[in-house]
């Protein structure tokens, strides 16, 4: 899998969401899917998640900012 034309976007305040955009291709360049013309809202996405999904989002998150946090590199 592969990302094409991939960027992400903060939303202007007082919004706190993100929006991602990209193309998903294989690795021979042909179309997975998209993030769509207008993106994808991380915050809408993510509500729109079953609750093993997110659990397991946030136990990866958890470990990072645990490392962050241990390193010293944490606002």
């Amino acid at each position: 899998m592969n990302l094409q034309n991939f960027r992400i976007q903060k939303e202007p305040a007082p919004s706190t969401d993100w929006l991602v955009f990209g193309d998903i291709t294989d690795d021979n360049g042909q179309p997975l899917g998209t993030f769509g013309p207008n993106g994808t809202s991380v915050n809408i996405w993510w509500v729109q998640q079953d609750e093993t999904f997110q659990a397991g989002i946030v136990n990866q998150f958890a470990v990072i900012m645990a490392q962050q946090i241990a390193s010293g590199d944490a606002e």
